[in-house]
């Protein structure tokens, strides 16, 4: 069966399609360019069956994510404990479509969108910023809500970390701020007092800790580390110490949290859309089960958008070059294959650098990236040779976590608490990979500074104009596309 999966409305719109095996991804953000691009009208989606050669009348079934609120000229259900209803839209061109049309409930899709990580997963802890009837928290297991908080009841850290954002002066999208606000904490000492004025707080009281608002960057420390002992206490009611579950919602983009959280739950499974670009995936779950078809080929993931794709693959002595200008210094942008579903670089859309250059960070936030000086930069690194260099055991493929570096030698990607969000690269990853390795065989360093191939404010690259367009256009030093070298 042919199966299409929709997230549209104000921001991240994101499609997916399926014959019943292969899975094609779209985000619009990096087919347009413009950052968590939305489709403001239901009929506006559709380039993306033109590039896929689909045709919407061959379509059996149709699931989407639609916020109920924003639409009031549709019919859906008000009953906010409903998963999911098959529905009747009246906008075009949904209104010509015979096949069967399902809304699936916001923080559901999250929950079923973890399908291409691991099978069978029952149990799913849900946190974002808003979810249909203004859900800020869900806990579904077998398929069923047992439990759900709306921003009324439980206020979301994002939201909270969004205005704090904007009080703040930040620029940019709000989406962005929490992220922001992140690295920006680490600057700031916790305040005692303050932080001990909240001791018998739990998540139901987020509102009241940001009442407590002070513009300066103590108060912020003091209020994310409040929330970084939260999170975990706020899952054990929920979840067993040995269980296996799932996380997801633009909440789990916080690696800070997440690292909290992992701490003590050790089977836990976030995936690296987990914010609204994953919702659409969610949807062909959601339509697999319901239809009782075959899991779908997960093959290459997370390395799924529909961008363009390089004709060629880097050879050895293109690694090799490679690796020699990053031995040297050289800011390089690593443009392979098809791009990471996801917000995060891991390899395919990045720009790269030598971790042991001391201004390093200094030199890519102002001269490449655009963007705050406090902001961080991530790093991938031989899956093999985390816990040498990281207090860290195990795998952390997607970038969704921080550790303590455990060396002074590695200082673009050290931030000022002597964390790194890292991410380990297993052989599935085979040109990144190999270039890590050669990287290795020059300077001893099984690591690469890695940031995302874009500047800030803008989407990462979709296609390869947009890579070359950076390349001429900021201080990097050499563009590799596919296993062709530009160099300055």
């Amino acid at each position: 069966m042919k199966f299409l999966g929709l997230r549209l409305d104000e921001h991240d719109s994101n499609v997916t399609y399926t014959d019943g095996k292969k899975v094609k991804y779209f985000k619009s953000e990096r087919y347009h360019q413009v950052k968590h691009h939305g489709y403001n009208n239901l009929h506006q989606w559709q380039e993306c069956l033109k590039l896929w050669n689909v045709k919407l009348e061959d379509i059996d079934a149709i699931a989407i994510v639609i916020d109920p609120e924003w639409h009031v000229n549709e019919s859906f259900t008000t009953n906010a404990n409903f998963l999911y209803e098959q529905i009747i839209l009246k906008s075009s061109p949904f209104d010509n479509i015979s096949c069967p049309i399902f809304r699936v409930d916001h923080h559901y899709a999250h929950a079923l969108s973890l399908w291409p990580l691991v099978d069978n997963i029952n149990t799913h802890i849900v946190m974002d910023g808003w979810g249909d009837h203004e859900k800020s928290f869900s806990f579904i297991q077998s398929d069923k809500l047992l439990d759900s908080k709306t921003v009324r009841e439980m206020e979301s850290i994002g939201r909270i970390f969004a205005e704090v954002g904007f009080r703040f002066g930040m620029k940019g999208h709000a989406q962005d701020f929490a992220g922001k606000l992140m690295g920006l904490k680490s600057y700031g000492k916790i305040k005692e007092e303050l932080f001990d004025n909240f001791k018998n707080y739990t998540l139901l009281d987020s509102s009241k800790i940001y009442s407590s608002f002070e513009n300066d960057v103590d108060w912020l420390c003091t209020i994310h580390s409040k929330f970084e002992k939260l999170f975990p206490k706020f899952f054990k009611k929920y979840i067993f110490h040995d269980e296996v579950f799932g996380y997801s919602g633009g909440i789990a983009q916080n690696t800070v949290i997440n690292s909290e959280i992992k701490k003590q739950f050790k089977n836990i499974h976030i995936p690296p859309h987990c914010p609204d670009e994953g919702l659409s995936l969610g949807c062909v779950e959601f339509l697999r089960k319901y239809y009782n078809q075959e899991i779908f080929d997960k093959t290459n993931f997370p390395f799924w958008q529909s961008d363009e794709s390089p004709k060629s693959h880097p050879s050895d002595s293109t690694i090799k070059k490679v690796s020699e200008y990053l031995a040297d210094g050289k800011i390089i942008a690593w443009y392979q294959g098809n791009g990471e579903v996801g917000p995060r670089a891991l390899g395919n859309r990045s720009i790269l650098m030598n971790p042991s250059i001391k201004n390093g960070k200094q030199i890519l936030n102002e001269k490449v990236k655009h963007r705050e000086h406090y902001r961080p930069f991530g790093a991938s690194i031989l899956k093999e040779e985390v816990s040498n260099y990281f207090n860290w055991d195990g795998e952390s493929p997607y970038m969704l976590y921080v550790a303590d570096i455990l060396t002074d030698d590695l200082p673009s990607i050290t931030h000022i608490d002597n964390t790194c969000r890292m991410q380990t690269v297993s052989e599935s990853q085979i040109h990144f990979r190999r270039l890590i390795e050669s990287f290795k065989d020059l300077t001893g360093i099984p690591i690469l500074l890695n940031t995302s191939l874009n500047i800030g404010g803008k989407p990462i690259a979709g296609n390869i104009e947009d890579a070359i367009n950076l390349y001429k256009h900021e201080d990097v030093d050499v563009l590799v596309v596919g296993d062709e070298i530009l160099s300055k």
